[in-house]
């Protein structure tokens, strides 16, 4: 329950029933006090009053005469009469008139709660009714303006249930998701329909509603009409207008440019990403952009390029869109930008995104076949007395570039890498032939036989020769393997 409106003139008497009415356990949110029917009424068509409690005698106008002038209003709130045993007769009266309950003075705590508790509990199966049977309203409003399949006589029967004005109605669409109509405009509220968020109110309160609520947007608003059979004309009237609006087309622009773009176009402009030819795109959308406005190409085909884009950009770029959280949805929904501009600015920016992703992906695969190839050299030519800058020039990477690609790729710095490679043929060098040390070193890679020596057991752990000796002990373990085990007491 909001507001529970109490008057009386007598002030002890009212504010003793605040109190009661505070204390009863019913959430209320505001209680409002008045101690004569005058100032009940304007209080009454400021605020939305769901209890009204009024005594009957009262000066300037008195709880009979509040009650009958409240028949004239929309909205009148659950009326409590309180009188003393003289009123009867005119309490009576009252009940006829509305008032839903009645009660004698001295009033008691009790009687107060009760009542505010039943009264609660209508509030609130009501509120349940009126949210479902709003709901229903706009179930069957958005079927209409959604679709060109509804029947007449689904039309028919929906209008029944809804009442519009003589004076007609008209639609609004716009790109502005958080203008909610207020409760005072008697309006519907539709977001996302083809594209639009749609407004529906009565052709009377549209010029005050877009003043105050959408001024500076851009809009399509629909000719007046009445009666739900041109409901949904009127929403494709009010769209295309808004696509006009958002096109940016003055009215001597043409509407029915033939202007088109071929498949091989829209084919060039996506394998141009990922290139540094991402300004040729740029010039490509800002010439389709100026056809648009001047009328030479119809909005909604212009949007029909995009959509064709964005498929064919999901369809290369997959993995790019996902890895890096890049969602491009949005641009298949022009109409949710305020107007050409800001969409073309949008699509040039993910695009340019995309790109610079798509660069980045390629260099790092071209990096990736290089340091291949310098890996492939470098097992080749390991005796030789090669280096970084040597191997760096051979597969045409620059010196910096290449040493960040090699850590990156291999999870090693070349000199440890090469040195390893070094180490793993003196190893196979020293088990599988009888070279002495020194030549085994120059095969290796090492000139200096101290310092391969040195290397070799700094990275293994023993000297070349221990190596050597543990190598051929390990190979004779292996070459004897007898099929029958000889015991202690066996010949």
């Amino acid at each position: 329950m909001k507001n529970v409106l109490v008057v009386e003139d007598g002030k002890i008497i009212r504010k003793g029933i605040c109190t009661m009415v505070g204390r009863c356990g019913v959430p209320i949110e505001q209680i409002i006090e008045c101690k004569n029917g005058l100032e009940a009424l304007e209080i009454i068509r400021e605020h939305p009053i769901d209890v009204l409690i009024t005594d009957i005698r009262m000066p300037e106008m008195d709880g009979i005469t509040l009650v009958k002038e409240l028949q004239k209003y929309l909205y009148i709130p659950k009326i409590v009469v309180i009188s003393g045993y003289d009123d009867f007769s005119f309490a009576v009266d009252l009940l006829r008139c509305g008032a839903r309950e009645y009660l004698l003075k001295p009033v008691k705590r009790e009687e107060i709660k009760a009542i505010m508790e039943k009264l609660e509990d209508e509030i609130q199966q009501e509120n349940v009714e009126e949210k479902n049977k709003k709901a229903a309203y706009y179930g069957q409003l958005r079927a209409i303006l959604s679709s060109d399949a509804m029947t007449l006589p689904e039309i028919e029967e929906s209008e029944a249930c809804i009442s519009l004005k003589k004076d007609g109605y008209q639609v609004i669409c716009t790109n502005d998701p958080g203008v909610h109509p207020c409760s005072k405009d008697k309006a519907f509220f539709f977001p996302d329909i083809e594209g639009c968020h749609v407004i529906l109110l009565s052709s009377e309160k549209t010029e005050g509603f877009i003043k105050n609520s959408l001024k500076g947007h851009s809009l399509g608003v629909s000719e007046p009409y009445q009666g739900l059979h041109d409901l949904r004309k009127a929403f494709l009237e009010a769209r295309q207008r808004r696509v006009r609006a958002f096109c940016m087309q003055k009215e001597e622009a043409g509407t029915d440019g033939d202007y088109q773009v071929s498949f091989h176009e829209l084919e060039s402009f996506v394998q141009r990403i990922g290139t540094l030819r991402n300004n040729e795109n740029e010039q490509f959308l800002n010439e389709i952009v100026s056809r648009v406005k001047l009328g030479d190409m119809e909005g909604n085909r212009f949007q029909e390029v995009v959509r064709q884009i964005v498929c064919r950009m999901k369809d290369f770029y997959g993995r790019i869109l996902t890895d890096e959280g890049i969602y491009i949805d949005n641009l298949t929904h022009m109409l949710s930008f305020e107007n050409i501009d800001e969409y073309c600015e949008e699509i040039l920016r993910i695009f340019s995104v995309i790109n610079q992703k798509a660069l980045s992906a390629n260099d790092d695969y071209r990096n990736r076949i290089k340091v291949e190839q310098a890996i492939a050299y470098m097992k080749e030519n390991f005796a030789r007395n090669i280096n970084m800058a040597m191997v760096s020039n051979y597969v045409s990477m620059n010196y910096t570039v290449f040493s960040i690609a090699f850590k990156e790729y291999t999870g090693e710095n070349f000199v440890n890498y090469l040195r390893n490679i070094r180490m793993e043929e003196a190893k196979r060098l020293l088990s599988e032939t009888d070279q002495k040390i020194g030549q085994i070193s120059l095969m290796a890679g090492y000139d200096n036989g101290k310092h391969f020596m040195k290397t070799f057991k700094c990275v293994v752990g023993v000297t070349p020769s221990e190596y050597r000796k543990n190598a051929r002990i390990r190979s004779g373990a292996k070459k004897m393997t007898p099929k029958t085990k000889i015991g202690p007491f066996q010949l």
